[in-house]
């Protein structure tokens, strides 16, 4: 058995059937659909050995964990949730969990869960597989140790999960000194502070990762006051390490790699001017690596599209958008309409432009995409400290702006990321929403379900969806319609508002 066991809950364990952005149905409450309907079609486990328990693919952080620690001389089986048992005894010396949301706080999880009063399958997934592990520590005696983006969430309660050391913070450099500290028979119950590592010393990943993702940079930069500090220091990867990552993904299978950034278009950027040559340098590399096929990216920021223009095409020519793939879809902050509220909490969003033309940047850099065969998956922040009745409707006019542009739009609760500068300000709350509130949420359905089924027919084509998939997903968004109408009548208080918007 090895000495390091490594894992993640089971809403993790999935490659959402090749499409990482289908991997936010893990925010949505338990009980909306059956567990069977949502594990098979939303969910659906990764391989792995029925005997070890090892997975065929995995997060990416967990798999740099993984590379740290046998860089570090630990022999580390990275498991599936659903099978600790099979991969830990009396040889283990130390499990590791790592989690985005494991108590269902984040942005997407708190709005999709704040109606319905249920827990997210994130939280339901994370506490099942910490009382596994509980009872296996109480029969082996190894320690446990958690990181990853969630682990603030459990600052102050992570003893109660079983957990001796909880990683804050990028953890290459401390989890090393954490597992020695445990084989010692150190059971700490302590927090430790990860810092920025450096690009040089983060570890070729030696297994494939979820979905083929390979990460280009880290941090950002960008300093948004919600956001963690460990965003705050871009570092852009040499492209021989980044090609090494693609290899190990390939020879696992992969013949699509996902670029991961905080923003795909500023690898090795000067300053907030991007470097367009090595963008393109980036993807030519990658797509000419021997058995990639595809490549598609994850994040990339609205202020540095405008600053590419019409070189976008560029990337999507070599990318085979419109031949290759029908679209390429990334996630992008929009945030608000509000340039106030851009000024206050991000004016380094905007940057090189300035706050009060954050509107039109955002309008811009949507049709630059939509020009190019991109595909923005827009989020907006309801409820910013500090927010006004003008700063939600000047979204409202935004969202008017973008309706006629092929993109997806997620209305997002603030939520008090810790460690933020905004650590100290309270949730927001559905009991806060006001009318305008609503009438954002009910403008960004609305233009979802407008863009949705053309999205959703494309991605199916392009992945490979079979006819019962098709079916399912396409009675789901039926149903899912019928469902927010209803749930939106019996949340608003402005009943003549949803007509109009959804009726």
């Amino acid at each position: 058995m090895a000495e390091v066991v490594l894992t993640m809950d089971r809403t993790l364990a999935s490659n959402y059937r090749g499409g990482m952005f289908m991997g936010f149905s893990a925010c949505v409450p338990k009980g909306i659909i059956p567990d069977w309907l949502y594990f098979s079609v939303f969910c659906p486990s990764v391989e792995y050995d029925e005997e070890t328990g090892e997975v065929k693919e995995a997060p990416l952080g967990i798999r740099r964990i993984e590379a740290q620690l046998r860089r570090e001389g630990y022999d580390v089986a990275v498991v599936h949730p659903d099978a600790v048992h099979k991969a830990i005894d009396e040889d283990t010396i130390a499990v590791g969990v790592s989690e985005i949301d494991p108590q269902g706080m984040g942005p997407a999880t708190t709005t999709f869960t704040s109606f319905s009063g249920k827990p997210a399958y994130m939280k339901v997934c994370f506490e099942d597989l910490m009382e596994r592990i509980r009872e296996l520590k109480d029969r082996y005696g190894f320690g446990v140790f958690m990181g990853g983006p969630g682990a603030w969430q459990v600052a102050e309660t992570f003893p109660r999960f079983g957990v001796d050391f909880l990683i804050m913070g990028e953890g290459e450099y401390v989890v090393g000194e954490v597992v020695r500290r445990i084989e010692e028979g150190d059971r700490g119950l302590e927090i430790v502070r990860g810092k920025p590592v450096a690009a040089e010393d983060i570890p070729t990943i030696v297994n494939p990762t979820t979905n083929g993702i390979v990460e280009v940079a880290r941090g950002c930069g960008r300093g948004c006051k919600f956001c963690s500090p460990d965003m705050r220091e871009l570092r852009s990867f040499p492209l021989s390490k980044i090609l090494e990552d693609v290899d190990v993904n390939v020879r696992g299978g992969h013949e699509e790699i996902l670029l991961h950034a905080e923003d795909v278009l500023r690898y090795k950027a000067d300053g907030w001017r991007p470097n367009v040559e090595a963008v393109l340098e980036l993807f030519s590399a990658v797509m000419n690596r021997p058995g990639v096929k595809r490549v598609s990216v994850s994040h990339v920021a609205l202020s540095t599209v405008c600053q590419f223009d019409e070189r976008l095409g560029e990337i999507s020519e070599v990318a085979g958008v419109g031949e290759l793939v029908p679209w390429m879809g990334a996630q992008v902050g929009v945030e608000t309409g509000s340039p106030r509220l851009m000024a206050e909490h991000m004016p380094g969003k905007v940057a090189p432009y300035k706050v009060e033309e954050w509107p039109d940047v955002v309008e811009q850099a949507f049709g630059i995409m939509n020009d190019h065969g991109w595909v923005p998956c827009g989020t907006l922040i309801l409820g910013l400290p500090g927010e006004t009745e003008d700063d939600v409707m000047m979204t409202v006019e935004l969202l008017d702006r973008l309706r006629d542009y092929k993109s997806f739009i997620v209305p997002l609760f603030f939520v008090p990321i810790g460690e933020s500068r905004l650590s100290d300000h309270d949730f927001f709350t559905p009991e806060k929403l006001t009318e305008v509130h609503w009438e954002v949420i009910l403008k960004c359905v609305d233009h979802d379900l407008k863009w949705l089924p053309e999205l959703y027919e494309e991605y199916a084509r392009a992945n490979g969806h079979g006819p019962l998939v098709k079916l399912t997903i396409r009675a789901l968004t039926w149903y899912g319609r019928r469902k927010i109408f209803k749930s939106a009548l019996k949340w608003c208080p402005e009943k003549e508002l949803v007509e109009a918007v959804l009726g």
